[in-house]
């Protein structure tokens, strides 16, 4: 196969030409047959969506994540604490193993003194729903991370200053 033998009418045809001259260095006509496919069905387009809202629960904790009119929304509820959190109080960092919100449930009544910053930290994997499909099954984790802080009194602490808890989470992912 030849690059003259490619419709002029399709549409990435110089695209094409010019990627694998510039990139190879080799003409196009030898590398063409590996990248134009012989089949002759049409392409099909994968289509997924991405859940927008997840329902968990673990050890006397549940959390509720939703983004609504492009606002992120947490809930986060045990038997002591019930919180609400949206927009900039959810930090989101998207990572390669999927994406980390972080809250902050509570600091010390007086920043001055010290005492402890606790965080939640929700670890929301990649989801891909079919297309009408609206929902699925899903595990996680989080974090609690209990911070020690000296606060502007600067008096030196020593030691972990950082310690964990994880909470193993299910419940459902749902596309809305």
């Amino acid at each position: 196969m030849n690059l003259k033998d490619i419709s002029s009418k399709f549409p990435r045809r110089q695209v094409l030409k010019t990627a694998l001259t510039f990139v190879t260095g080799l003409t196009t006509t030898s590398l063409l047959s590996f990248a134009i496919t012989k089949s002759t069905k049409p392409a099909q387009a994968i289509v997924v969506q991405r859940p927008n809202e997840f329902e968990l629960e673990g050890k006397d904790t549940n959390i509720k994540y939703s983004i609504i009119n492009g606002v992120p929304q947490l809930d986060y509820k045990t038997q002591k604490i019930s919180e609400d959190f949206s927009g900039d109080q959810i930090q989101t960092l998207a990572s390669d193993i999927g994406t980390l919100l972080t809250i902050i449930i509570s600091k010390p009544l007086n920043p001055d003194l010290g005492g402890n910053i606790v965080k939640l930290s929700l670890l929301l994997p990649i989801i891909n729903l079919a297309i009408g499909t609206r929902e699925t099954p899903v595990q996680t984790e989080a974090i609690l991370t209990t911070q020690r802080t000296s606060g502007f009194i600067r008096t030196p602490l020593f030691g972990q200053l950082q310690s964990y808890q994880t909470l193993v989470l299910t419940g459902t992912a749902r596309y809305r």
